[in-house]
């Protein structure tokens, strides 16, 4: 006799409680002497011989029932060297994990190759008559339908590795959603490597009983590409790069140091040498951009033989103005037009607020609000929406403005604003140098700087509740210009405008390198990469057209779910994304971006669950598992014998309940 759950054989111990009991439980009786007790010792010795049978007979059917219904839990099952034929006709469903986590070495090739002979071998051990699913990855439809062993094991072999990434909780609802229109009686098998980052077992489920074949390698090392991202907020031909490469490897990783290459717009530039600390590095990979509109590139390192994340693509173009849009009222002093509109990277449009393009809102990445008295409502939403979506403002004050509509605005935000006016001068002695604002304009930290000076100013108010960062300030600690972080976007407030009789910082030296660097830094950051499985990217700077947005790479073509905005698209992926590389976005017939994609890296990591961490974990949330191990020939062994056996559970429940039934029959006869 053989067991399904033998753990449940260790409750037997608790057949030792009913034995206690029965041995301890004595009565104490109290000596009353008489006479004449000759026949009364008679009696007691024939009541005390009664009582002694019938509590050693309920004794032993309590013991009996409990230890009837322990085997009825642990499922025994008898099996014979007969070929028996089991009258139930059985669908068969079986999970293969092809993630690409299984591209590790087994004995003899991948641990994906090991999977497809354990699913060959558990089709063998069923009948000709019975049905059987295959389940992969990719979740398909056809995925679905039942095949008899034949089309099986041909369906089998056309199984290759999958980008798609699949939760532990999604594969149990996948499978307990086949299909039963037969009545059959199902087998469910779940064949993977039980890797951590995917075979956790995070609901709670309905009983739901699998037999898990697992395929673990011995050596769970690799190492693969994190990240690759650009320090720059915006990008020129032949202008030099700086991205920073994260890479890292799992536990088992022994590699002191990692070889990649770098290559742009299909051709090779230079090898570089990543030297690890233990499991993670990073390394600034410096570079100069060809002399073309867009790059399109990818670092590359070997790591066999988990090889889907050694190669990382990005994208960018280099064709892109910064756009300066300059607000004033009534009288422009051209010191904003002088800095900017001679400049062949930035596209400056300078207009009285009376006169504001509100389109141009949208698409613009730094505004400038210089001599503003008052701010409307809709101007207002307008300037609010535009920075919560990344852009820039730089706030001039007028002298004679209105503040409490001013600080409407910057209280949309959670900025104080201004206090009051003050009409004295004021000379400026004080600048952050570390500031990112000043990034590359000091070779070295500024001393006896000839500041700029402010005839007429507004007292900037200086809260604790916002993100910001004062850059120039007054010898009295009090803010010239602050920045506030918001979201993505930034709001500058300067105490003084750029009039003559104002200030001096129109004119002064510190006003080119702050101003253009601003502008520099308001351009908002063009994503370099994007995973295959983003359910949604987002396009900015794009008008909405009578012709769909479509994706191409080399003859596969397609439109996706796009919904319109008034600047942007969203497009919606829908796992459409099958290879990674570039992706052209074609609008109108005319390419619009290029888009790199890369694999997700929730696979990289290569550790894995032991067998019994995993089936605690799995039984904690219900779900009833029984692991069959071994080579081909102990598994087919093994699945012969629950597919032939004999169980016994139910005529243990029946024993259990005879025994229950005499106890109670011996308490009332036996009195």
């Amino acid at each position: 006799m053989n067991f399904i759950a033998p753990e449940f054989l260790y409750a037997l111990g608790f057949l030792a409680i009913p034995i206690l009991i029965h041995l301890f439980n004595f009565r104490r009786y109290k000596t009353v002497q008489f006479s004449q007790v000759r026949f009364l010792k008679s009696i007691k010795k024939q009541t005390q011989s009664t009582s002694r049978l019938k509590h050693l007979i309920v004794l032993a059917c309590r013991c009996l029932a409990l230890a009837a219904l322990v085997f009825a839990f642990a499922q025994p099952y008898l099996t014979s060297n007969k070929s028996v034929e089991v009258s139930e006709k059985k669908g068969v469903v079986v999970y293969i994990d092809n993630s690409f986590s299984m591209q590790a070495s087994a004995e003899v090739g991948s641990l994906l190759d090991d999977a497809k002979n354990k699913a060959i071998t558990i089709a063998n051990a069923y009948n000709e008559s019975d049905q059987f699913q295959l389940h992969t990855n990719r979740f398909d439809a056809n995925e679905q339908s039942w095949l008899n062993k034949e089309a099986f094991i041909d369906q089998l072999q056309q199984v290759d590795f999958s980008a798609n990434y699949r939760t532990m909780d999604a594969v149990i609802n996948r499978l307990n959603s086949a299909e039963n229109d037969d009545e059959l009686n199902l087998d469910f098998y779940l064949i993977g490597d039980l890797q951590k980052s995917s075979y956790q077992v995070t609901n709670e489920q309905d009983s739901a009983s699998f037999y898990v074949v697992p395929v673990q390698s011995q050596v769970q090392q690799n190492s693969w590409i994190k990240a690759f991202k650009s320090f720059q907020p915006f990008h020129l031909p032949s202008m030099n790069e700086s991205f920073n490469l994260k890479v890292q490897q799992n536990e088992d990783g022994e590699r002191d140091q990692i070889n990649g290459k770098l290559f742009l717009n299909d051709e090779f530039k230079n090898p570089f040498i990543i030297e690890m600390d233990r499991d993670s590095a990073e390394k600034e990979i410096n570079f100069t951009n060809p002399k073309s509109n867009q790059v399109l590139g990818k670092v590359a390192i070997k790591d066999y033989p988990v090889i889907f994340d050694d190669t990382f693509y990005f994208s960018y173009p280099t064709d892109r103005n910064i756009e300066v849009y300059h607000l004033f009222e009534d009288i422009d002093n051209k010191s904003m037009s002088s800095l900017f509109s001679e400049d062949s990277l930035i596209e400056f449009e300078s207009t009285t607020i009376k006169n504001i393009n509100y389109s141009k809102l949208k698409t613009a990445n730094l505004v400038v609000l210089e001599n503003s008295r008052s701010l409307s409502t809709g101007l207002i939403s307008e300037l609010t929406s535009f920075i919560k979506d990344g852009g820039t403002v730089l706030f001039l004050p007028a002298s004679n403005m209105d503040v409490v509509s001013i600080n409407s605005f910057a209280n949309q935000f959670g900025v104080a604003g201004y206090v009051r006016e003050i009409k004295d001068t004021v000379r400026v002695n004080q600048l952050n140098s570390k500031a990112s604002l000043f990034n590359n304009v000091f070779e070295e930290t500024p001393t006896n700087i000839n500041y700029p000076v402010s005839y007429h100013s507004w007292i900037i108010r200086e809260d604790q509740n916002s993100i910001s960062e004062q850059l120039i300030a007054y010898a009295n600690g009090s803010s010239f210009l602050k920045k506030y972080e918001i979201n993505s976007g930034a709001l500058f407030l300067c105490a003084s405008n750029l009039n003559r009789n104002a200030s001096n910082f129109g004119k002064h030296a510190l006003f080119v390198p702050t101003l253009y660097n601003m502008a520099l830094q308001s351009a908002r950051r063009i994503q370099t990469s994007y995973q295959m499985d983003d359910s949604k990217i987002v396009l900015n700077a794009v008008q909405a057209s009578e012709s769909p947005i479509k994706f191409k790479k080399g003859d596969y073509e397609w439109i996706p779910k796009q919904k319109w905005k008034e600047n942007s698209v969203d497009i919606f992926l829908n796992n459409a994304i099958t290879e990674p590389g570039f992706y052209s976005v074609i609008q109108n017939d005319k390419v619009i971006e290029q888009l790199a994609f890369n694999y997700n890296r929730n696979e990289s990591d290569l550790e894995q669950f032991t067998i019994e961490e995993f089936k605690l974990q799995a039984e904690q949330k219900g779900l009833l598992i029984e692991f069959l191990n071994g080579d081909a020939e102990s598994l087919s062994a093994s699945i012969n014998a629950l597919g032939k056996a004999e169980g016994l559970w139910k005529y243990f429940i029946i024993l259990s309940l005879i025994f229950i039934a005499l106890e109670i029959l011996f308490l009332r006869i036996l009195k």
